[in-house]
This record gives structure tokens, C-alpha cells and sequence, in this order.
């Protein structure tokens, strides 16, 4: 797994499925890493996360004041992680996907749309279950 030099410099979202068909949106915020399985969903998965409509109540999970469109996420079912590394200096840093926002009502893979449900099919994260406050991306994901 290597993200790509040419989004180093660019917050983009991407889309994975957990253990249990559950989906998130990460964001990079420009440093976080992205699995080579999930760089198609880099294009236009936030879009596609947007499109759908709000059908759940969400609960913050972090103390750091977080963007609005990580609420937007979590409100279509979807959990909301950042790489939040990026706020804070070196010695602080969690090196890790960290929950925003956390839908009372999660979706699951088998709810999506075709075109989304490809998207975050193609990046299972199968030895976690979404929820956790903090998720490191290794090269161990498919």
C-alpha cells in the first residue's frame, strides 16, 4: 500500500467496508495513507456518500472541532473517520484513522447502491469493526 505522490497535498475521502458490512468515510486531511484497493474510491466517493439521503441521528466522538461535512457522512450511515494527524505535532500523533462522527443507524455494504457499493467492497477491512475510536492502516489491507 502507497498513496500516491500526487495526493500527498489533497484532503480526498475514500470508502471501506468493516468486519461486520458496516461502511466508513475516510478522510486524509493530505498525509493519510490510502490503501492501493481504495484509490478508486478516492474520485468521487464523497459525492456519491452525499447523494444519499440523511436517514440517521449521529454522535460526536471526538473532542476536536470537526468539519461539517463529517456529520453530513454519519447522517447517510456512514461512520466518519480523519486522519487527524494532521492538527496536531509529531509527538502527538495518533498515526491512525481517527472517528468523528458515528451513525446511530450504520449502514451496511448490502445497503448501498451499485456504483458506492463497488467502491467500498473493494477495500474490506476485515479485522476491524468500525466504531473503534482510532484505525491504522497498514499494508495488511486488501
Amino acid at each position: 500500500m502507497v498513496t500516491p505522490f500526487v495526493l500527498q497535498d489533497f484532503d480526498v475521502g475514500w470508502v471501506a467496508t468493516d468486519a461486520v458490512g458496516q461502511v466508513a468515510l475516510f478522510t486524509t486531511g493530505g498525509p493519510g495513507p490510502v490503501p492501493d484497493s481504495a484509490l478508486p474510491s478516492v474520485e468521487n466517493s464523497e459525492e456519491f456518500v452525499l447523494s444519499l439521503p440523511e436517514m440517521s441521528d449521529v454522535d460526536r466522538v471526538t473532542a476536536m472541532a470537526g468539519a461539517n461535512a463529517f456529520v453530513e457522512f454519519a447522517k447517510r450511515g456512514f461512520f466518519a473517520y480523519d486522519w487527524s494527524d494532521v492538527h496536531r505535532d509529531a509527538r502527538q500523533g495518533l498515526r491512525g484513522y481517527e472517528l468523528q462522527y458515528r451513525p446511530l443507524n450504520p449502514l451496511t455494504l448490502s445497503e448501498l447502491p451499485t456504483p458506492l457499493r463497488a467502491l467500498a467492497e473493494a477495500t474490506r477491512l476485515s479485522d476491524v469493526t468500525f466504531g473503534a475510536s482510532i484505525i491504522v492502516i497498514g499494508d495488511q489491507i486488501s
